[in-house]
């Protein structure tokens, strides 16, 4: 018999960057694949639980990839954050078939404890045969110091060459099964890769082209073509940072007819690096992103230098090159959606030629009593189903049945007479009107934006006086959340969370000098955010990091097992707000490390600045609009 298998670990690496940064199936299964890709496989066979999870249940992924022996399970496999690119001096297979490596961090081994309290580990080389088990309770165990044994296992008979990973213990999915479907379109849109040497099998059924194939969905004009964008390019000159890809445009804004995540997703190696996103871009034309989709590669965000966060589904912007490729994706984002905008609007008014509504309309108003209706209500009609706000056939019958029905209403005449004689430049404006709502609307936005620059100069005073977290510093934030990001707001449950914190983490444990523990707990979108807040001169160091660490992580073990869905966050992130960040250079260090998890520290002096340019353009814009008004 050989001798146990052993592995060396630190708790907070498992259980911060490894367990808890997988809480959902998709990432989960994206690892095991991922692993498969790496290791050779021409298929990996994946069977998930077709009804809600039991005792008993079990997921199992097994590929007929090169196997591992023992000496690669001991020396490679269990060696915790060992980057195989760096330990092995290359970045892919020497062997057919030739593969660029997916993997790098090896904590993807780790991601089963995500949903799972159990790991069964069972390869074969075609010589040896290595099978063990790792216990999620053992290695809590084992914790203290830091070195967990797992005892060797008979072969099971399932494996002659490859790898069989078996998750027991499951503990989500318990109430809901896993839907099938939804999973499959996970994984397709994760992985660039799938196709006829590399196949994924869930539950019996390979993962199909089409299923790949978001560009068969796009919408169509008129010519019959696609909405499609396409590139190939290098994104700054003489870098070698080069782009492939797509972005399109689906016939419908909403998700619910066709279950795809609207967004941009970037892949690297054929892997998704960046869930779906628009690179912040902030375009004219903001409902044209509830159409959009697409798919980029971009290779080189995970080549020499790492810039994929830990949980490998988003990337760390703050790098040269991927700052580079924001700027970049933002550009594109917004060039389509004007495109898109301007295309749309030409396919529309050639399709409103062929619609029987609208044929009934000029039935309607042939005789020469309707002359006039008809030529101001025409042009209502096709300014309205020209712009872009009328996405649905059905929207656009029924505004063209509205302006037949409202054609004997005197208002309505006034309304179509004053669009049909203006110079509409703008799609988005339906009626002329628009331009006025939208001084009235500016005008009570300068009333408030003018508040709050008197409360920002009240935060600035705060922070020249160093006010206190507690209470001074915390009531103002409570009431102001959007001081500190204009994206947040104080989330009703705002006294629960802090209280759940509170218990868990009572002041007494404190340090002394640090006795005033204080944070908030605020919403951006469905992501619950944790601030904690020092005083305006404090410097951050190991323990102010360790500090919001903990909050976050302790909230995420709280939400992923929770049973209360009333409210249950998607995201738990963090931020932490100081004076000046410690130089000392495991802070620096620290700090890095958790900017990957999604904890962040911000300076005051970074707030106030971003706060007065975000909310200096509401001044400027009412200005602009009241002189459109003159005119």
């Amino acid at each position: 018999m050989t001798s146990p298998y052993k592995m060396e670990f630190d708790p907070a690496t498992i259980k911060h960057l490894g367990v808890q940064m997988y809480s959902t199936l998709p990432p989960v299964i994206s690892e095991l694949i991922a692993n498969a890709w790496d290791a050779g496989a021409s298929k990996v066979e994946i069977n998930i639980p077709g009804s809600k999870v039991t005792d008993d249940s079990v997921i199992i992924a097994q590929d007929d990839g090169d196997g591992m022996s023992d000496e690669e399970v001991r020396q490679g496999y269990l060696l915790v954050g060992r980057d195989r690119r760096k330990a092995e001096g290359r970045s892919g297979r020497v062997n057919a078939p030739f593969r660029r490596y997916m993997g790098r961090k090896g904590l993807g081994k780790f991601s089963g404890f995500g949903i799972a309290r159990e790991i069964e580990v069972e390869s074969a080389n075609g010589v040896s045969v290595s099978r063990f088990v790792m216990d999620y309770d053992e290695l809590e165990y084992a914790a203290k110091d830091r070195v967990a044994q797992f005892e060797p296992l008979q072969p099971s008979g399932w494996v002659s060459r490859g790898t069989r990973i078996t998750l027991r213990r499951i503990e989500k999915f318990r109430k809901r099964a896993v839907s099938i479907p939804s999973l499959r379109r996970h994984i397709a849109r994760r992985f660039a890769v799938i196709n006829d040497d590399f196949q994924v099998i869930i539950n019996g059924h390979p993962i199909t082209p089409e299923e790949r194939d978001l560009k068969s969905l796009l919408a169509r004009d008129v010519n019959g073509d696609p909405y499609l964008w396409e590139y190939d390019e290098e994104i700054a000159p003489g870098t070698g940072w080069r782009v492939t890809g797509w972005i399109g445009a689906l016939p419908h804004s909403s998700n619910v007819d066709d279950g795809i995540q609207r967004g941009v997703s970037i892949m690297a190696r054929g892997k998704l690096v960046q869930e779906p996103f628009w690179f912040d871009a902030n375009t004219g034309q903001q409902y044209a992103l509830a159409y959009l989709i697409g798919e980029l590669s971009a290779d080189f965000v995970d080549e020499e230098e790492d810039t994929v966060g830990t949980a490998r589904n988003s990337l760390v912007w703050d790098t040269e090159s991927n700052t580079a490729l924001m700027e970049w994706g933002r550009r594109q984002v917004n060039s389509v959606s004007r495109n898109w905008s301007e295309k749309r609007r030409y396919d529309k008014l050639r399709q409103l030629d062929t619609e029987p509504v609208y044929q009934d309309f000029l039935k309607a108003t042939s005789g020469s009593e309707h002359k006039r209706a008809r030529r101001v209500v025409d042009k209502l009609i096709q300014t309205a189903v020209g712009s872009n706000l009328v996405g649905r056939d059905e929207e656009a019958q029924s505004i063209l049945k509205s302006c037949i029905d409202f054609l004997e209403f005197d208002a309505f005449w006034e309304i179509a007479e004053e669009v049909s004689e203006s110079e509409l430049k703008d799609p988005a404006q339906l009626i002329s009107l628009f331009r006025e709502w939208e001084i009235v609307e500016a005008k009570e936005m300068s009333k408030v934006t003018k508040g709050r620059i008197a409360t920002i100069e009240k935060l600035e005073k705060m922070i020249t006086n160093n006010a206190l977290e507690v209470p001074d510093l915390h009531n103002f934030f409570k009431e102001f959340p959007w001081a500190l990001d204009p994206r947040w707001h104080l989330v009703a449950d705002e006294i629960q969370y802090s209280k759940i914190l509170r218990d868990h983490f009572p002041e007494s444990e404190a340090p002394e000098s640090d006795r005033r523990i204080d944070f908030l707990c605020v919403a951006e979108g469905d992501t619950l955010v944790v601030v904690e807040i020092k005083r305006p001169h404090s410097v951050a160091g190991r323990k102010e990091l360790d500090q919001i660490r903990d909050y976050v992580g302790y909230l995420r073990h709280i939400f992923e097992n929770s049973t209360d869905g009333e409210y249950r966050p998607s995201h738990v992130i963090g931020y932490l707000f100081c004076g000046k960040i410690s130089s000392e250079p495991m802070a620096i260090q620290n700090m890095n490390m958790l900017r990957k998890a999604q904890i962040y520290v911000r300076q005051y002096s970074e707030i106030l600045g971003m706060v007065k340019r975000s909310h200096g353009e509401f001044l400027e814009r009412y200005e602009a609009l009241k002189g459109v008004s003159r005119e």
